[in-house]
């Protein structure tokens, strides 16, 4: 029986030594993958909102439309056109 238990722990701290190198996953978790995340949260809707509303917000930094630079200058006119921010962020014509 002492045999045994001295063959559970001497398995237990070499399967300890191998995590510890990246080899196995023994007593701590990998955890999902992505897969695993997806076919979670397939059925929250409240997840899907979530992922929807990212997939958005990502889009919409990563895309911008086509438009004039914000500063422009014209040095046969001796003029300079700055477009301005407004409060919501978004760049507003200067006023004509």
């Amino acid at each position: 029986m002492v045999a045994l238990g001295v063959a559970v722990f001497l398995a237990d701290r070499v399967l300890l030594a191998m995590e510890a190198r990246g080899w196995i996953y023994w007593r701590k978790t990998k955890g999902l993958s992505s897969i695993g995340v997806d076919l979670i949260q397939e059925g929250d809707p409240g997840a899907q909102a979530v992922k929807r509303a990212m997939e958005q917000e990502r889009v919409r930094k990563n895309v911008r439309p086509a438009e004039d630079p914000p500063l422009r200058v014209d040095l046969d006119a001796g003029t300079v056109h700055i477009r301005r921010a407004g409060r919501d962020g978004q760049e507003q014509a200067p006023p004509t």
